[in-house]
């Protein structure tokens, strides 16, 4: 009852500040101006999202906008697509705070005929143009291959969960526990919810480290959960290097430059980077081809991906994310390193 009260006053939030808004014909051409919205910009991941996005930009020929902030609150990001609307944006790229409330966002768009792209999240209504995103449920299922190897089938491992009412966190941990539980089936798996927030990383990392004897760490977010973690690992007396014995295998998803830094170091085993040059090259070329009118083709994207149509119109570009350990953390292509 909360969770619909809550989303009719996001819904109207919305209606509100979009009956107020310019009104601005919306049918542009190509080059007129593309909203952009970011779900916050408290992380390097997403700071250097909104920084290759701009770059992309510019080198397609996309008059972008400055990124707005919703800093994690849904009803803000609504607000603020609305205001996108109210000045006439030609196309919007978005990366949604939460796929159930950014719904009458999209949807105000979609009646508006202003095509919509989001980047690494969906949304669970409205018909969005093209979802940019990784395969979520490979990078769980990637990580879990990982550290099932390496600790042979034994052991207990501790899986730092995104925020499950998220699409991508809910993705990333279903694969790594369903991973799990179908191929290493004497390990131990303790869930943990993170929320996407690093002080709750290292609070959770602390209280299990502290009364658990943990073989292994999944981290649903390096980019959030890194610092924390290994902090605690290291005031503990448990942060070793890779290999060595007693060594806690560590594995995350993003991709960060801290993490790769860590891989080279050899205090953090492996990353399953996200593909964040493809994100902004292909969330730029994608909301280019929707307003120019261009309708996606189901099957591989030509970039190592593939397209799949999704409901309501809705196609979605599942990109590649390869597993990153000391052997190729130097690699220059990965966004880490740029």
């Amino acid at each position: 009852m909360k969770i619909t009260l809550i989303r009719k006053q996001i819904a109207g939030v919305f209606a509100v500040v979009l009956a107020v808004g310019i009104s601005i014909p919306v049918n542009a051409q190509a080059g007129s101006e593309v909203g952009f919205s970011e779900s916050f910009l408290t992380d390097g991941f997403q700071v250097q999202l909104v920084k290759q996005l701009g770059q992309q930009a510019t080198a397609q020929g996309v008059n972008l906008l400055p990124a707005t902030d919703a800093n994690g609150d849904a009803a803000k990001q609504n607000a603020d697509i609305a205001t996108l609307i109210g000045r006439g944006v030609s196309g919007l790229i978005v990366v949604p705070v939460d796929s159930t409330a950014i719904v009458p966002a999209i949807q105000s768009a979609n009646a508006k005929n202003i095509p919509v792209v989001t980047v690494d999240l969906g949304a669970s209504g409205g018909k969005i143009y093209m979802v940019v995103r990784a395969n979520n449920v490979y990078m769980g299922e990637a990580g879990c291959k990982y550290i099932g190897a390496k600790l042979k089938g034994k052991g207990t491992v501790l899986n730092l969960q995104g925020d499950l009412a998220s699409l991508n966190g809910k993705d990333r941990s279903t694969g790594f526990t369903t991973c799990m539980s179908s191929n290493y089936p004497k390990i131990k798996v303790i869930s943990k919810p993170m929320k996407w927030k690093s002080d709750v990383c290292a609070q959770v990392t602390q209280t299990v480290l502290s009364t658990t004897k943990i073989d292994g760490i999944f981290m649903g977010s390096e980019s959030v959960c890194l610092a924390g973690v290994q902090a605690v690992m290291k005031t503990q007396k448990k942060l070793t290097q890779v290999g060595s014995k007693g060594h806690i295998i560590s594995v995350g998803i993003d991709g960060s430059p801290a993490s790769l830094k860590a891989v080279r170091a050899g205090t953090l085993d492996a990353v399953i980077s996200q593909p964040l040059d493809l994100y902004a090259k292909f969330g730029i070329s994608y909301i280019k081809d929707a307003i120019a009118g261009k309708v996606p083709v189901v099957g591989p994207d030509g970039h190592g991906g593939t397209i799949v149509a999704l409901d309501n119109g809705t196609f979605s570009d599942l990109l590649p994310s390869p597993t990153i350990t000391k052997a190729n953390a130097s690699d220059t292509a990965l966004w880490g390193n740029g």
